[in-house]
């Protein structure tokens, strides 16, 4: 680790808290910081990957044994933004000198060529050892299919697949471990599921767990017609209020067809987007139930109910059996008996009964009884069997030094003909044009997601009153602000507000905003530009700012001394 002598590169936009850290650990001999233009991470993607190609330095066993080697595999459709196929495939586009990247990224060559080294140069006669992870920059990023191919293109290239201090991944802590039939009835691409409902399609919406209002993009049109449409069916319920079901049934269904919104919600608290909701459905988590969940390390572990839930809260997957018994029991009164069947199989009563009908399935291995007494620490998918009393995981995948990629009868991995095309969503190389401000969107670690728990934590609420908007100084100075100021960003797609947060490390013309806050969300500013495959941009949009007030006495009482980590 850092601590024994690796090498740490960071790319980032930003000189983040990351960056002070690892040199504090490693040293700043050891810590390269790469700061590019917002966007251009796919340039220096394919010039590392050509100049670590160009100089021999991959590992032309792994590339042989576990790579498709024969030109393209897949070509470029509507389902795949780019083509797929092998290495040589895969240079044709991707092929991108140092001298260029250093020119669109706004970075120096020799740093570029420094990152090719420390990745892939040989030491000491052996393969040098990378692990690559990637987050929200790139995943919410530019061209992000792309964009994340290009990434893996150098893993696979430099063998840094399934051996010891090599990987990528991504850093993402979300607890999974759910099974689902395949995804091919939704379509690929799937379906703009918000501008379908901005444009007026849809008739009932089903949210689990998400608060739209603070996290999605374009969320200042989005908000106006979500109100506006569920407020057609409110009006219609009020309406009827004191007729019989049957007439307050068909007010719902005339005001639907009319172009309202029928909202139904499922949360484990108040949100905000539930504010419109015609129905909500009280949901409990972890500790309320028996919860099957993965993490990172791929460790399935079984946490156990221990308290009662709340009310007549439910499981969500009890949740949607109680919605499918319903509606097979509806319909096959409605004399639909084929359309019942599709909600034939539900009657779960438990969260076992659900895992048992799902998960184990394809895991027949894998019980309640049998996850239970693998303890804490589980069993790191995917399971082999079972033998002598524990299930049998996989501490490392590919260790035998050859990639089975799913999905494929080859089992070959595939680079990816990541060609540059500038900002790729609509909109963006205008909105860059004509504001002053990249308006970043970025996470902290004392909010949890969109802070539906924080925002009744006063502790927290005290730390930040308001969504912390980090800027330079100098930038600061221009616009008359003060550390606490309560600004506002503006921009064609909308407007949001928070507090002006003095930051040195700021680069001229860039600000940070915290991402999905109660009290203003960062997605207001931002278009609905996406990709192919209907994947967003949210961390690309700018826009100007102005300021609304002096700070408040809460914003006066925040502490704006450096987030930087000293050790």
């Amino acid at each position: 680790g850092l601590e024994n002598g690796a090498k740490f590169i960071m790319v980032d936009p930003r000189r983040t808290v990351t960056v002070n850290a690892a040199e504090e650990i490693a040293g700043a001999e050891n810590v390269l910081h790469l700061p590019i233009d917002p966007g251009s991470d796919m340039v220096l993607f394919n010039a590392l990957f050509t100049h670590i190609v160009d100089q021999g330095w991959t590992d032309s066993d792994f590339i042989a044994n576990s790579t498709f080697t024969s030109g393209e595999a897949v070509a470029a459709d509507a389902a795949h933004p780019s083509g797929l196929g092998s290495l040589d495939f895969a240079m044709t586009t991707c092929r991108t000198s140092t001298a260029e990247a250093a020119e669109i990224c706004k970075v120096d060559e020799a740093d570029i060529i420094k990152a090719a080294e420390w990745i892939a140069k040989p030491k000491d006669g052996a393969r040098r050892k990378c692990v690559t992870a990637y987050e929200k920059g790139i995943i919410w990023g530019n061209d992000n299919y792309r964009t994340i191919g290009a990434l893996l293109n150098i893993s696979l290239a430099t063998g840094n697949v399934g051996r010891e201090g090599g990987g990528c991944c991504r850093l993402g802590g979300h607890q999974e471990g759910y099974y689902r039939p395949s995804d091919g009835h939704v379509g690929r691409p799937a379906t703009y599921v918000d501008q379908l409902m901005i444009s007026g399609g849809g008739k009932v919406q089903h949210i689990w767990a998400c608060d739209h209002y603070k996290t999605t993009l374009n969320a200042a049109q989005y908000k106006l017609a979500h109100r506006k449409r569920a407020a057609m069916v409110k009006d219609a319920m009020d309406a009827s209020a004191a007729g019989t079901r049957e007439q307050q049934v068909d007010a719902i269904v005339s005001a639907v067809n009319a172009g309202g919104l029928f909202v139904v919600d499922v949360d484990i608290h108040h949100s905000q987007i539930g504010q419109n909701a015609h129905v909500v459905l009280p949901a409990c988590e972890s500790n309320e139930m028996n919860l099957t969940s993965m993490n990172g390390e791929r460790r399935l572990r079984l946490s156990e109910k221990y308290m009662d839930r709340f009310g007549n809260s439910l499981p969500d997957c009890l949740i949607a059996a109680k919605i499918a018994q319903n509606m097979e029991r509806v319909l096959r009164e409605m004399g639909q008996s084929d359309y019942a069947d599709q909600f034939k199989g539900y009657d779960w009563e438990t969260e076992e009964d659900a895992f048992m009908d799902g998960y184990h399935q394809g895991n027949p291995d894998v019980t309640y009884d049998r996850l239970r007494a693998m303890g804490n620490n589980g069993v790191q998918e995917p399971v082999q069997g079972y033998e002598n009393g524990k299930l049998m995981g996989v501490e490392r995948l590919y260790m035998d030094g050859t990639f089975n990629r799913h999905g494929r009868d080859d089992g070959k991995a595939l680079f990816i003909a990541a060609q540059w095309r500038g900002l790729q969503a609509a909109g963006k190389e205008q909105e860059r044009a004509n504001h002053k401000f990249w308006i970043n969107n970025v996470r902290a670690n004392i909010f949890w997601q969109n802070q539906f728990l924080d925002k009744d934590n006063d502790f927290i609420q005290d730390r930040f009153p308001y969504p912390f908007i980090e800027m330079n100084a100098d930038d600061m100075a221009e616009l008359s602000l003060n550390a606490g100021d309560l600004i506002e960003i503006h921009n064609e797609n909308g407007s949001t507000q928070g507090m002006a947060y003095p930051t040195d490390t700021a680069a001229r013309g860039q600000v940070a905003m915290v991402f999905g806050s109660p009290a203003g969300s960062q997605g207001n500013v931002v278009n609905p530009g996406v990709n192919e495959l209907v994947l967003p941009d949210y961390k690309h949009t700018w826009g100007n700012i102005r300021k609304l007030a002096d700070a408040t006495p809460a914003a006066r009482a925040v502490s704006f001394k450096s987030k930087e980590y000293t050790s």
